[in-house]
């Protein structure tokens, strides 16, 4: 016998997305199947919508038989492969229901489920990376990271714990990620990490996840890791004893590039330990700071100078770095020097920034020191 949908002491709460076109298939071959479903406990219509997803996959015929021997009913054998479905899962227990669909249960797994409430899960495929998870023994960490968070488990959660590396499966990684290309940016800012802190062991890393407090995001974790970084995937063509340059190749020489010119220096390591970029620091006073990029074939380029405190560049210092990386075949991208009084005629118009802004090699420079000695000298007299 058929338990009937007004048995059931519960709010109907209906729902929508993938299941319902197959669901309303199933009412018409059994009616009263959606407003059974539409009163059902939240395992048991979890358990209702794992079915469903198993049709996304296979053929109603292979699912109904292996519903039958769950089923209260004897009858199920004259009736079609939608109708013995509807009557079985409106008959069977969820255990049971999801031992036909998956051909096992997991320890947890009818807990975990439980828990993702009334609604669908939003692709059919996530019950079965939830199955995978529970059956799977490589899979356990992930598992246990899931029956240990506190509260509903979402596909979100499902996606994220499913799809981190190894080393990032831990709560305090997922209470911290809000969907699936998060967690393929932890993944790949993990990558990095390993591949260019020569500290960064499986261990170190499991133990600082395992450390974070309960403010500090995992953006500040791996720059604090990559504030280590010390094996730069790429290296400029300057050798390592020249007498005129010094090329920053580590975290800890960054930081303190950006303490004796004081800059920011130090927050640009993500930029060294990805390749992209590469500080110099020109050895004679008063001592300057390159900046060079690298380009799609390989080589490098210039594109700004720097003076301590971010101040006035000296056009005969930065004149003689230039001479110098463009011997080492390291050309200083085009700056305003390509029109006369480029850079008045931005302040002119208002326009601010740019790349290649900060070579100083133009005639403004030097008007302006002689501007500086002018008030200078003034000051003097006064």
């Amino acid at each position: 016998m058929v338990p009937s949908a007004a048995s059931h002491d519960i709010r109907p709460r209906s729902f929508s997305g993938w299941p319902l076109s197959t669901a309303v298939e199933l009412d018409a071959a059994c009616p009263s199947f959606l407003s059974f479903v539409f009163c059902g406990a939240a395992l048991k219509r979890q358990a209702i919508f794992s079915t469903l997803a198993a049709l996304t996959r296979e053929c109603p015929e292979a699912l109904a038989t292996r519903l039958r021997p769950f089923a209260l009913t004897d009858d199920l054998n004259h009736q079609t492969s939608f109708k013995q479905i509807a009557r079985a899962l409106m008959a069977t227990r969820a255990r049971e229901i999801l031992q036909a669909v998956f051909g096992d249960v997991p320890d947890g797994f009818l807990g975990v489920l439980s828990r993702i409430g009334d609604e669908p899960l939003r692709k059919p495929s996530l019950y079965f990376t939830l199955f995978e998870i529970f059956s799977d023994p490589q899979h356990r960490a992930r598992r246990d990271v899931l029956r240990q968070r506190s509260g509903s488990i979402t596909a979100t959660h499902i996606e994220v714990i499913s799809r981190l590396d190894p080393i990032l499966v831990h709560r305090n990684v997922l209470n911290r990620l809000y969907g699936a290309s998060q967690a393929d940016d932890a993944n790949a800012a993990l990558a990095l990490v390993r591949s260019t802190v020569s500290s960064a062991t499986d261990e170190t890393i499991r133990q600082s996840i395992e450390n974070l407090g309960e403010k500090t995001d995992l953006g500040a974790l791996f720059s604090r890791w990559l504030e280590k970084v010390d094996r730069p995937p790429v290296h400029l063509p300057v050798p390592e004893d020249d007498p005129d340059l010094a090329v920053v190749t580590s975290g800890v020489a960054m930081a303190s590039l950006g303490r004796r010119f004081r800059n920011c220096a130090a927050s640009r390591t993500l930029h060294l330990a990805q390749g992209a970029q590469v500080l110099l620091e020109w050895r004679h006073p008063p001592g300057l700071v390159a900046q060079c990029h690298r380009l799609t074939n390989g080589s490098w380029v210039l594109t700004e100078i720097y003076a301590k405190r971010n101040g006035l560049v000296d056009p005969e210092a930065a004149a003689a770095l230039r001479g110098k990386l463009e011997a080492l075949g390291i050309p200083a991208l085009c700056s305003e020097d390509a029109h006369p009084r480029t850079r008045g005629i931005m302040n002119l118009l208002g326009q601010w920034g740019g790349t290649g802004h900060r070579h100083r090699l133009n005639e403004m420079e030097p008007e302006l020191d002689g501007l500086e000695r002018e008030i200078a000298e003034a000051g003097e007299v006064v």
